[in-house]
């Protein structure tokens, strides 16, 4: 019965997902999910009391992809970034795509607790990835001579965290997943030739 419970959830994630990257958070109805995700609107509620919440696990959804990295690295600290990186993106690319940008504008507009908490999470993720990076490399320069850690950090947080939420990016006509692979490229080789 678990299994049938935790299907019936995913679907009603994955409905809003979609729904919410095709027209907006505020323009669906809790009804339209319902419809999508083939239960009833009573069926909805009683996974989510409220829309917000609804929202707050939606997009808490996507940042499972990143938590799976970390929980990746945290098995395996000697596992290969790259992949663990290509994985990410993989992982992007069977999200429903949408204008992120506005869809998280909407979020911080409608329900700011939420967005918070999902920056949060957001964070704490990648900060985990990021120190699991140094911590593998111990020892071992991994930096240019020169380049504070502290610096690189935030330069990596900002890049990553704000990514998703910046519309030049979706002018450029790419999917979230060849988005991502070229910023963890340019983060890994950097972009001159040798």
């Amino acid at each position: 019965m678990e299994r049938i419970e935790e299907q019936t959830k995913e679907k009603i994630i994955r409905s809003a997902l979609t729904l919410f990257s095709e027209r907006g958070i505020s323009k669906t109805s809790v009804s339209e999910i319902a419809y999508h995700a083939g239960v009833t609107r009573v069926t909805v509620y009683r996974y989510f009391s409220e829309k917000e919440e609804l929202v707050r696990e939606t997009y808490l959804r996507v940042e499972q992809v990143f938590q799976k990295a970390l929980a990746d690295l945290e098995q395996d600290p000697l596992a290969n970034w790259e992949s663990i990186f290509n994985q990410i993106g993989e992982d992007l690319s069977t999200l429903p795509s949408g204008d992120v940008f506005t869809q998280f504008d909407e979020i911080k507009r409608l329900y700011p607790d939420t967005y918070n908490s999902i920056q949060e999470v957001r964070i704490h993720t990648l900060n985990g990835i990021f120190e699991h990076l140094f911590a593998l490399t111990k020892g071992k320069e991994l930096l240019r001579p020169g380049l504070n850690q502290t610096i690189v950090q935030t330069i990596f947080w900002e890049l990553i965290i704000n990514f998703f939420d910046n519309p030049r990016f979706k002018s450029f006509g790419l999917s979230n997943a060849e988005l991502f692979h070229t910023l963890t490229d340019i983060l890994l080789h950097g972009i001159l030739k040798d």
